[in-house]
């Protein structure tokens, strides 16, 4: 028995590394793994696996015998073969039933996997917050952190902290799935909610300002789902009209007034 360690990016690499090693086929190693990539969720990190390759030369001589045996019962007579019952499963065991997804499955899948994501998340920084998950629908799920300590650290200033935890949860709980949804974090005590009804007052008054002074307002140093809000939040206001201009981190969301005027001829 010859055994060797091997360091590769993945299982395949290390396995024909130490067949070349070890001068053996590959499908006669045999590969335990000592450590794998420091990987968070498949997604951030990098790393190698460490292996140990082991090729057994007995167990590989012992096999030779036995397989000439059997060559030699078939040649005895067509009747030994055909003497072996079919292979039935255990008294009290029944194969397992064919796998079938249900529409709902890929949902709540994302669900559990963002709910697990966002509890280790929060783990390895050391704060200690329950997380549950709130709702489950066919286009989203929503993922709810609860308690009163340190959400405030977990939303962070203007909500950046909850926004790139929220990305990072997404990405990593829709990897893989070929029907994914969207993440929402949220807080027990509604934080998505509470900052989308300060932005609607923010967009009200905004525009009352716009048609009062027969100016453009300008709301700047938004996301693209709060400039989203504002959009819709003012879709139906006849005195004003919405529009975002710039790009990347400059973009912005522009209030203008217009005219309420309008003629008959």
């Amino acid at each position: 028995m010859r055994s060797v360690e091997i360091s590769a990016s993945s299982l395949e690499e290390a396995r024909k590394a130490a067949a070349f090693q070890l001068g053996a086929p590959e499908e006669e190693i045999e590969i335990e793994v000592l450590e794998e990539p420091r990987k968070l969720f498949g997604i951030i990190g990098s790393g190698e696996y460490r292996v140990r390759a082991t090729y057994d030369e007995g167990a590989v001589a012992l096999a030779a015998p036995e397989a000439d045996a059997e060559v030699s019962a078939g040649e005895a007579g067509p009747q030994l073969a055909e003497a072996e019952p079919p292979i039935e499963p255990a008294a009290g065991r029944q194969p397992p039933p064919p796998v079938t997804e249900q529409p709902d499955v890929p949902k709540q899948a994302v669900a559990d996997r963002a709910r697990q994501l966002t509890e280790d998340i929060i783990t390895m920084i050391g704060i200690d917050v329950p997380v549950t998950i709130s709702s489950v629908g066919e286009e989203e799920v929503e993922i709810e952190l609860n308690g009163d300590e340190n959400l405030g650290l977990l939303i962070g200033q203007e909500g950046n902290t909850l926004d790139a935890l929220q990305l990072i949860v997404a990405i990593g709980a829709n990897k893989g799935i070929e029907e994914g949804c969207r993440v929402i974090l949220d807080t027990s005590g509604g934080y998505r909610e509470r900052h989308r009804e300060h932005l609607c007052r923010q967009a009200r008054q905004s525009a009352e300002e716009a048609q009062a002074t027969g100016r453009k307002v300008v709301m700047s140093d938004l996301k693209s789902y709060e400039r989203r809000i504002v959009h819709m939040e003012l879709a139906d206001e006849p005195g004003v009209e919405t529009y975002s201009e710039g790009e990347g981190r400059y973009r912005r969301l522009v209030i203008s007034p217009v005219s309420n005027e309008s003629s008959d001829w």
